[in-house]
């Protein structure tokens, strides 16, 4: 679940240049600033205490002329701390999710691909770091509504992004053909933040409550060992941001996270690069000859 705000800022450029919308008033620089803050006590806490987003959903099948399939039931996290700077704020983070089986909602280790039969070992999402830059110099801080929008809805407000990545792919199809649906690695992920607007008007709370709902359109996940078979995934996701942090986690994902990769139980300490996605992550394991394709 990433949102690459580094991109926000070539966005802006691209429609600035163009001519796209009218260049906005400058001489209420302040109203942007208070705007770009209260995204910032949504995603984060301006104290820099630990914030954790929890949230779970289904993760279907959808493939041309078939109906669709519940694949897995998916839990997952991000824990982040926030930076705030002069011109917007960082967040350190890293974030895990994982596949259940969509009936008895355990983690998953193997799984029965229902389109091959086979048996695969399942990877999970392990993304360390998930770090994002939302800092915006003044010139492009007056299109920060243009950029991160936000709905108003009786008492609620709702802020959105639509994102599509599309660039070429960590596994090339000539290189990982069984993992690889295409040298394009393109998908879509839309996210959306509800919050109350009565609290983002007490500006003296470091961090508000937060209900997410967050959609993803993504080529099959490598382990899944479907080759170029046509078709994508659809995660589809609800969650908040929790009170207790990572305490407030469901017992069986804080179990897996204390058994498996305790560091996920904090954000990162300092900034780093680059981003890691499950697709870099899994080519990390299958170069490493830490992934075998077969179940022992």
């Amino acid at each position: 679940m990433q949102i690459n705000s580094g991109g926000l800022l070539i966005i802006a450029l691209l429609i600035i240049c163009s001519g796209l919308i009218a260049a906005p008033k400058t001489d209420n620089i302040s109203r942007y600033k208070d705007y770009l803050n209260d995204f910032m006590r949504i995603r984060g806490d301006a104290t820099g205490k630990d914030v954790v987003f929890y949230w779970s959903g289904t993760v279907y099948s959808f493939v041309p002329g078939e109906k669709k399939q519940e694949l897995f039931k998916f839990e997952g996290f991000n824990i982040a701390k926030t930076i705030v700077t002069d011109e917007g704020f960082q967040l350190l983070t890293r974030e895990a999710a994982f596949y259940e089986d969509p009936k008895t909602g355990q983690i998953l280790t193997t799984w029965t691909n229902p389109f091959t039969q086979k048996v695969v070992p399942v990877v999970h999402i392990w993304n360390d770091p998930v770090n994002q830059d939302i800092t915006f110099p003044e010139e492009y801080l007056l299109y920060i509504e243009k950029f991160l929008p936000s709905s108003d809805w009786g008492e609620t407000r709702c802020y959105n992004m639509d994102i599509f990545p599309f660039y070429p792919s960590p596994l090339p199809r000539n290189l990982y053909p069984e993992y690889s649906q295409s040298d394009t690695y393109q998908a879509g992920e839309f996210f959306q933040f509800f919050v109350e607007r009565e609290d983002l008007e007490k500006k003296k709370l470091a961090t508000v409550p937060t209900i997410i709902s967050w959609t993803r359109i993504s080529p099959w996940m490598p382990f899944m060992q479907m080759g170029d078979k046509a078709g994508n995934l659809i995660f589809v996701c609800r969650g908040m941001k929790l009170d207790q942090g990572f305490a407030g986690l469901p017992n069986q994902i804080r179990d897996f996270v204390k058994s498996n990769h305790p560091e996920y139980m904090n954000p990162p300490s300092e900034w780093s690069e680059p981003n890691e996605t499950s697709w870099t992550y899994f080519k990390k394991l299958i170069d490493s000859g830490v992934y075998s394709p077969d179940t022992k």
